[in-house]
């Protein structure tokens, strides 16, 4: 197999090769976020290998972390593989121009944490706690509205008419309701024990994702109940964050929020609806709450560290353990 590297690949032709994934188009690796990590001040790198006739073989988009004056690669989501077969000749090919191109930029070590992996073992680097769930649900929306609703939980079905029977709305929001998305999640995080970001990726998130990312939010009365951001690109809808009050948990309000994302993704035409991250341990609630629509589990293969330069990263780590035994 000849496999030619490509670092000036079209937009259109990233994009197009992207989206013609099965499952759609993972949007770590699009356009969309190269857009959201450079108004985050990250520096964003791409590169393709081609086939014979110019047929696109492998994409990956890389996002740069400059820490302590040195240099990391992280791959989210990435490499995405298009071959069919042929992926054991290739796979070294692919990982040697990386390795070179790394060291050629004095980068210490590259993380990848691909999606679809189409060789039977991950051969290469340390496995490491990924940065991205290692296990999503995913909806296939080739089913009708109607055996969706009957593939669900009867209680999760249960959950949606009671919300509907309540009144319960779910309307867009914009740019300046971000304030009000944002305070929900404090209180969400706070709850569940998780972290969230800051109010200014939220609003990168919606501001730069080129319409591609909605938000949306479940009202009784005006009351704010539950809110979400959601992608649509590829052919798939993810629920990308979500929040959800303390108080009045009884109107069911977020059952009905992701049941209207579905329905918009039908719309749109998705393919799949992306639950995006669950983990029977670190967030049983969240969890319990998405399997209840039902969906196929998929396991992704994880996170692995390839270091590159040993001496830099032995500094990296050494500085890393000394600023956290420092504190805040």
């Amino acid at each position: 197999m000849i496999l030619t590297k490509e670092d000036n690949l079209a937009d259109l032709t990233w994009e197009a090769s992207l989206q013609s994934l099965p499952d759609g188009g993972e949007l770590l690796q699009s356009g969309i976020w190269r857009q959201i990590a450079l108004a985050e001040k990250r520096e964003v790198k791409r590169f393709s290998w081609l086939q014979e006739k110019g047929i696109v073989a492998v994409l990956a988009q890389v996002l740069t972390t400059n820490r302590f004056g040195l240099k990391s690669w992280y791959l989210p989501r990435g490499p995405v593989w298009l071959l069919s077969e042929g992926a054991e000749i290739a796979w070294p090919l692919v990982l040697a121009d990386l390795i070179q191109e790394a060291k050629r930029q004095g980068v210490m070590s590259i993380r990848f944490e691909p999606e679809n992996w189409p060789l039977p073992v991950v051969s290469f680097g340390q496995k490491i706690t990924s940065i991205q769930p290692e296990k999503s649900l995913f909806l296939d929306l080739s089913y009708s509205e109607e055996e969706l609703l009957s593939q669900m939980h009867p209680k999760t079905r249960y959950n949606i008419r009671l919300a509907e029977k309540k009144g319960v709305e779910i309307v867009s929001g914009q740019s300046e309701d971000l304030v009000d998305f944002w305070q929900l999640l404090q209180t969400t995080t706070a709850r569940a024990g998780f972290r969230g970001h800051s109010l200014a990726h939220y609003r990168h998130l919606l501001e730069k994702g080129g319409g591609a990312i909605e938000l949306y939010f479940a009202r009784l009365e005006g009351k704010i109940l539950a809110a979400g951001l959601f992608s649509f690109y590829g052919g798939r809808a993810v629920y990308l964050h979500g929040a959800s009050a303390n108080n009045d948990r009884q109107y069911m309000a977020p059952y009905l929020l992701q049941w209207r994302m579905i329905q918009r993704a039908k719309a749109k035409h998705c393919r799949y609806y992306d639950f995006y991250g669950i983990d029977e341990k670190r967030w049983p609630g969240v969890t319990r709450f998405k399997r209840g629509f039902g969906g196929e589990e998929r396991v992704y293969p994880g996170s692995f560290l390839l270091v590159i330069s040993k001496h830099k990263y032995f500094i990296y780590s050494l500085l890393s353990k000394i600023v956290k035994r420092l504190g805040p």
